[in-house]
């Protein structure tokens, strides 16, 4: 008995010791430590021999918003995220993002880079945290008609004093008109999205949710339907040769230590396997929310036999743009998949599913039909309120390698079907067959 608490006691100081001089070896080295603020704004970095905590910053406040130990081996394994210097500045690369982000030292962390106190926070704080960050950081005030600089008038007394309701909908007053998916606010229990979420077709009090129209699309594919192991992707083959592929979301299930994009592109070429017979395919994204865009890009470089770019996007830096950073679709798999393509969309594809419009429709065999995306592409830069709620906004332009641009309004289908909504309430699905009609001109 004391021989094996003994053996259980040096075992144990083993792994102490190894997870010590792992963490030695993996936390951030001299030049990487310290404070840093983004080139673009708004986020704050401080990393130290055992902690790293990310700041939102304003001109009116900064607050954590996530902090974690510093095993940075760690984090990359667990998380996907990676720290390196780029000569003088620290580039933090994060999976699900394709571009990294760019940070200058600080000579010392900003004093009012602090956790929020929803005890102490005022009414009027929160109003100026979120005004100011949308007034420094939002994009598209013009696009959605808003003369932001007005809604500054909707603050309340310094003194007032708010429940959460009232709270909500004062910031529900000040984001009136911007109809932006992106545009969201609240905390775990409580918050608002952009109407942006719900299209005008959808009756309020009625069934028709994402989930209900995905059920109705599978019962009209006509196929025997597999899920993926990995993915929220369900498929089958019809018996006339078309592939059906519908994409829940933009996820996957990562490995640890992977990434996402080489996830999808495992998942992807799987259910190309299994769909080897079909002549052609439908992808079905009309009620796909989004999720990553390294996930789309796993997907769509199967359709691909070399490097493509497939659009620009520049981030808001003041009163101006940063440079445009160009997205390249990179090739997956042995060798690309030649099939034609049908790719659906409706105002419920969102996000990272609209990533993936703009990058298939650079690809000739891929024909898009529907109805155009919900148009809010830009990712999402999130910003901690005094009172811990949280803010999210639109920060970047994405512009098709045409100089395109389709926030607001969509990416177009190159085959417009309406969305009619008396069928769907019946169970059917005149969209799917158009699709299906379009899809069996290439298998004559």
């Amino acid at each position: 008995m004391k021989r094996t608490f003994r053996l259980s006691f040096y075992v144990i100081c083993l792994l102490i010791g190894a997870f010590v001089v792992s963490w030695l070896i993996f936390m951030p080295n001299g030049q990487e430590r310290g404070a840093w603020r983004a080139e673009t704004g708004g986020v704050v970095l401080e990393l130290t021999p055992l902690k790293a905590t990310m700041f939102s910053e304003t001109a009116h406040s900064c607050h954590t918003v996530i902090a974690f130990p510093a095993h940075m081996k760690l984090v990359e394994m667990l998380e996907g995220a990676t720290v390196g210097m780029n000569g003088a500045q620290l580039e933090l690369a994060i999976d699900g993002t394709l571009n990294t982000q760019r940070f200058d030292r600080l000579d010392a962390l900003p004093e009012n880079c602090t956790a929020p106190d929803p005890a102490s926070a005022s009414a009027r704080d929160v109003f100026d945290a979120a005004w100011t960050a949308m007034d420094e950081h939002y994009a598209f005030f013009d696009l959605h008609g808003v003369d932001w600089a007005a809604r500054r008038a909707l603050a309340p007394a310094p003194d007032a004093r708010m429940d959460d309701a009232q709270l909500e909908d004062m910031l529900l007053a000040m984001t009136a008109g911007l109809d932006d998916g992106h545009v969201h606010f609240g905390s775990d229990t409580r918050g608002y999205r952009s109407p942006a979420e719900r299209p005008g077709w959808i009756p309020e009090g009625s069934n028709l949710n994402r989930d209900m129209l995905r059920q109705i699309a599978i019962a009209n594919a006509g196929a025997t339907i597999t899920k993926s192991q990995t993915a929220p992707i369900f498929y089958g083959l019809r018996e006339d040769g078309i592939g059906y592929i519908m994409l829940r979301e933009m996820d996957v299930d990562v490995p640890i230590g992977g990434r996402s994009m080489d996830a999808m592109a495992t998942a992807f070429a799987n259910v190309l396997a299994d769909l080897d017979a079909a002549k052609a395919l439908i992808i079905d994204i009309r009620y796909n929310p989004g999720g990553s865009d390294t996930v789309s890009f796993g997907l769509a470089g199967h359709f691909i036999e070399a490097p493509l770019p497939v659009f620009t996007k520049t981030t808001r830096i003041g009163t101006t743009q940063t440079a445009p950073f160009t997205a390249i679709l990179e090739p997956q798999g042995d060798a690309p998949d030649p099939r034609p393509v049908i790719l659906m969309t409706s105002k419920l594809t969102g996000s990272a599913a609209e990533i993936l419009t703009l990058a298939m429709r650079e690809i000739p065999q891929v024909t898009t039909l529907g109805e155009p995306t919900s148009g809010g592409l830009s990712d999402v830069m999130g910003f901690t309120l005094p009172n811990g709620w949280g803010l999210g906004l639109s920060n970047q332009t994405y512009l098709t390698m045409n100089g395109d641009l389709f926030e607001k309004i969509g990416v177009p289908p190159d085959v417009p079907v309406p969305f009619e909504t008396a069928p769907f309430l019946d169970g059917k699905d005149p969209v799917l067959n158009a699709a299906i009609a379009e899809a069996s001109k290439y298998l004559q």
